[in-house]
């Protein structure tokens, strides 16, 4: 750091110190559509399980602004060891507060443990008139020890009185039972009655029990509600029935028994029932016996025991002898109680542990052979020392968010299972437990039963899903709740379209780290100046998804976490597998930072990590479009402030909203400066967004000496200021290019805004920008580079659209005059070549290449054709074109008649070429006719032979009418030429022009001619 007057330059970011005593606060407005906010960090400690949360299409909230920030939390694991913790900090600053407890009815005072209640018996009679009632409390593990778990009250409220009764949660399980026994008077015998019952939390107290006395002020205004339990006369007898066989049916209760204990099974006989002579066979292991066989009837029956003794079991045989005949008034398919037996339990046979002892039925009849399988029935009795009133399965969460289809790690909540005792004892079972899901598209439960989990590929969500577990004759049931993600994800960016900033350049990513100039620094600089490259906007990335539980019995009405407009923000859970398709164009920094790097469209995916499919994408584009730094919003933090409040829609929804600080400081007070980059294309950004080695900020004030060097302690930016006045002093920020990157006009700032530390003169508007270092009057400068924080501008009321607008025109001739220096300046960045451009290339080269063969073809055909000369015919290029005929005959006559037609009023030797003949005479006669300029000429030749007939071959031209021919031609007269053909050297000419070249073929044809002629 160097000291030069008054200005000072600064290698990092540090805080503001102020040395005034009074303050007052600073107030900001902002317009709705400006998303601006405070970008302190807000983040809840000892919560095991949370989620940020946002409402659809409003983030930031509408109490969002400059110097605040409001964020919602979801906190679905309640109460771990202690209270967990919201922190909000803004460096140097810092705050946090207990989250306030939960509220599970707004009418409710907050609770601060989240506590299950069920309720052991659904009715009591005046034989057991004990309620009892199991507290479980949810969430993590708590810290050992006897005074960290509280006490929970029950009270009970019946038209003839009230009761209370409480008990201390234990450290082992987090649970307790209250045992509460109802007056008699409570009991009707004419009715029944209900008792309601709720339940209060209160502190442990020192004594017997660790609970006080209770309070005298009415319970039932703070009470949390339990259910409520009938009051019966009397019980009806718990027994099951099961068929020996046809006619013999055994009732037997169903219900453990104690060691010592005795108990009845009763045989229910039809009154169809013939047989005179039954045998019951009865065995039975140690530690049981039969007492007793009594016949219901006595005089209709007679009952005998034998009893036989093994080392392993008891054997009793009860035969059974009909005395008199049934009654016929009975109906035959009535049952009628028979026999009874009688057992005994002897002590030490449960062991402290609830077990098992069979008894083995069998009929037997006179004429069956004795050990018939077929009428074998066999039955358990469950005996135990203890009188267990029912199996109760505690879970540490009742609602499960499944994010397995996100992260790919399977979800687990923990459950243990207990039995209930009748003095209020709580033991839990590890061994021989059953268990069941009842719908494993939502939910699924271990094979150990200590767990239910979802592992990814459930298909949907739901509320009070069922799981079953058993354990000897006792079973019980847990009900949960599943939230399900609804895919595809949201990704939402704060801008789809990166674009270039104009005049913000910076070191490329070779350049990037600083190396010491040697001596020739001016070149050293110009290099590092030339290669540096123009900066890309950013934007910001949250990865969003809807949670919703459907409907078990199949509707389409879904039930969403916290509302249909609601979303939970999983970017910490899908950050890992989310990347840009195309990382050349951009790339993600963190999961949070969208980074533009070369111009293209592409997209960013999320992978499922479970399998090949993409769980949502977002298309985006890069483009080398220029956008201007406009303002920089500028908001000064001088402290960090910080509410909690719970909300409505579920009892974990907390709401956090902190504030900066502002206002007239104390001495030495430490003030950071947090930044807004407003751009023209009417997008904001927070300084966080860029690199702090990118951003060149300097801040400048009016009085001399007010701005001081203050050493970094994790601010963003700011100064020491050593002299405010008491109506505030004003701040000018400006922002540069990277230092290795500023060259000429380039030291010219990007954008600058003013904050005023302190309320700013009433009187007074808002101080102008400084588009320069030079037009600024500052006194004291620091000029700080390489960090960045977001903010606003205190003081200007104006919306963002507005100073866009102005700043656009006010800038637009500056841009335009330094667009085309600058590109000048900077080295282009080597452009990428793809495979289709490549193709394209290819393709256009081999098009380019036929064209030019045409071209020459072309050419080249016109040069060869008119180096010939053209026919005497065509002297006269106005003359039509003759055509010549052929004519092929023997036929002398017509020869002269078409001679004639052709000349009939010329003399012989005028206008036409006469033929002659001679008798003997093979010498052709030539005849030429006068040249008058026609386009052809004619003639015959005439050949004969002695003896035999002339071949003939005429030329017919039909020529043009020539300048001098007289009126009384007739026009378009035919020109014949005729040839005599007596040989072959004669016709041998026009059997080439026929195609005849083979000497065969020549002489074929001449010889057909000789034939002819």
């Amino acid at each position: 750091m160097t000291q030069n007057g008054a200005q000072f330059s600064l290698d990092s970011l540090g805080v503001v110190t102020i040395p005034t005593p009074s303050s007052s606060a600073v107030g900001c407005e902002q317009d709705s559509w400006d998303p601006f906010y405070l970008p302190a960090a807000l983040e809840l400690l000892d919560a095991p399980e949370h989620f940020r949360v946002q409402q659809v299409g409003r983030y930031p909230p509408a109490n969002s602004s400059l110097g605040s920030r409001s964020e919602t939390f979801l906190l679905l694991q309640p109460w771990p060891r202690a209270q967990p913790l919201l922190r909000a900090s803004y460096p140097p600053f810092a705050t946090q507060q207990v989250v306030p407890p939960r509220v599970t009815d707004p009418h409710q005072r907050p609770v601060p443990w989240d506590v299950r209640a069920v309720s052991v018996e659904a009715a009591v009679t005046p034989a057991e008139p004990h309620a009892r009632v199991l507290f479980h409390l949810k969430g993590q593990d708590w810290p050992p020890g006897p005074g960290s778990l509280p006490c929970a009250r029950l009270h009970a409220k019946h038209p003839a009185g009230t009761a209370h009764q409480a008990c201390r949660f234990q450290p082992s399980l987090g649970a307790c039972v209250v045992e509460m026994e109802f007056p008699s008077h409570w009991f009707s015998q004419a009715s029944t009655t209900r008792a309601e019952l709720a339940y209060t939390l209160e502190p442990a107290a020192e004594g017997p029990g660790g609970c006080g006395p209770g309070t005298e002020e009415d319970p039932q205004k703070q009470a949390l509600p339990v259910g409520s339990v009938e009051l019966r006369s009397a019980d009806p007898p718990q027994f099951q029935e099961v068929p020996l066989d046809e006619a013999v049916t055994l009732r037997v209760p169903d219900v453990p028994v104690r060691p010592g204990q005795t108990f009845s099974a009763t045989l229910l006989l039809r009154h169809n029932f013939t047989a005179s002579l039954l045998t019951l066979r009865i065995k039975v292991k140690k530690g049981l016996h039969v007492t007793a066989a009594r016949p219901a009837q006595p005089t209709l029956w007679t009952a005998k025991l034998d009893r036989f003794k093994s080392s392993k079991h008891h054997t009793t045989l009860i035969s059974c002898h009909r005395t008199a005949p049934a009654s016929p008034d009975s109906s035959s398919l009535e049952l009628a109680e028979f026999l009874w037996v009688d057992f005994a339990v002897e002590n030490g046979t449960g062991g402290g542990v609830a077990v098992t002892r069979p008894v083995t039925w069998q009929l037997e009849y006179p004429g069956q052979a004795p050990e018939a399988e077929k009428d074998k029935m066999v039955w358990e009795i469950l005996v135990s020392e203890r009188d267990i009133r029912a199996l109760v399965p505690l879970a540490k969460a009742e609602e499960l968010v499944n994010t397995a289809p996100l992260t790919g790690v399977p979800r687990h909540v923990p459950v243990r299972l207990v039995t209930v005792d009748s003095g209020g004892a709580l033991v839990e079972v590890t061994e021989h437990i059953g268990c069941e899901s009842a719908n494993t598209q939502v939910l699924q439960v271990s094979e150990t039963c200590d767990s239910v989990f979802v592992a990814g590929k459930e298909s949907q969500g739901a509320r009070g899903v069922r799981v079953d577990f058993w354990w000897r004759r006792l079973r019980a049931s847990l009900w949960l709740t599943v939230w399900a993600p609804l895919l595809p994800l949201r990704i939402e960016l704060t801008d789809t379209t990166l674009e270039q900033v104009r005049g913000w350049r910076v070191p490329s990513p070779a350049e990037g780290a600083s190396e010491p100039e040697a001596a020739s620094g001016a070149e050293e600089a110009e290099r590092r100046a030339r290669g540096c490259r123009l900066q890309y906007q950013r934007a910001a990335v949250r990865f969003l998804a809807p949670f919703a539980a459907h409907p078990q019995d199949g509707g389409r009405r879904l039930t969403h976490l916290l509302g249909p407009d609601w979303l939970l923000d999983v970017s910490h859970l899908v950050a890992p597998h989310a990347r840009v398709q195309d990382p050349r164009i951009a790339s993600l920094e963190g999961g949070r930072v969208l980074v533009g790097r070369e111009p293209g469209v592409t997209s960013i995916e999320v992978a499922s990590p479970l399998s090949d499919s993409i769980l949502g994408e977002q298309a985006l584009a890069v483009t080398d479009d220029k956008v201007s730094v406009l303002e920089l919003h500028v908001q000064p933090v001088m402290g960090i402030s910080l509410t909690l409040s719970r909300g409505a829609a579920h009892p974990g929804e907390v709401t956090a909203m902190c504030w900066a600080q502002s206002a007239l400081p104390a001495p030495k007070q430490e003030v950071a400066l947090s930044l807004w980059l407003s751009f023209s294309d009417h997008t904001l950004a927070p300084a966080e967004l860029y690199d702090r080695r990118d951003l060149g900020l300097s801040i400048s004030t009016e009085e001399p000496g007010a701005v001081l060097p203050a050493e970094d302690q994790g601010a963003q930016l700011g100064v020491v200021v050593s002299g405010v006045g008491s109506e505030g002093l004003p701040l000018h920020v400006a922002l540069h290019p990277a230092e290795p990157c500023r060259r000429g006009r380039h030291r010219v700032p990007l954008a600058s805004g003013t904050a005023w530390l302190g309320l700013p003169p009433a009187p007074a508007p808002v101080p102008a920008l400084p588009s320069s270092p030079a037009q600024s009057p500052p006194a004291t400068e620091a000029s700080l580079g390489g960090d960045h924080r977001a903010g606003g501008n205190v003081g200007d009321s104006m919306g963002v659209r507005g100073k866009f607008e102005r700043a656009e025109e006010e800038t637009e001739a500056r841009e335009e005059e330094e667009e085309e220096g600058e590109e000048e300046e900077m080295v282009p960045a080597p452009q990428r070549v793809t495979d289709l451009e490549l193709g394209m290339y290819a393709l256009l080269g081999i098009f380019c290449l036929a064209i030019l063969i045409f071209l020459v073809n072309g050419v080249v055909f016109v040069l060869r054709y008119q180096r010939k000369e053209p026919p005497e015919s065509t002297a006269n290029p106005a003359s039509p074109q003759p055509h010549n005929w052929v004519w092929l005959g023997t036929d002398q006559e017509e020869l002269s008649r078409q001679l004639d037609r052709r000349s009939p009023g010329l003399a012989k030797g005028e206008g036409g070429c006469p033929c002659e003949s001679g008798g003997g005479s093979e010498t052709p006669a030539l005849a030429s006719g006068p040249v008058t300029g026609t386009a052809s000429s004619s003639g015959t030749l005439a050949r004969k032979e002695a003896g035999g007939r002339r071949k003939r071959v005429e030329f017919v031209t039909f020529a043009p009418v020539p300048p001098t021919q007289t009126p009384e031609e007739p026009v378009g007269a035919p020109a014949v030429q005729s040839i005599l053909v007596a040989g072959e050297e004669d016709i041998r000419w026009v059997c080439e022009d026929m195609g005849l070249k083979d000497p065969e073929e020549l002489r074929n044809y001449m010889e057909r001619i000789r034939g002819s002629s």
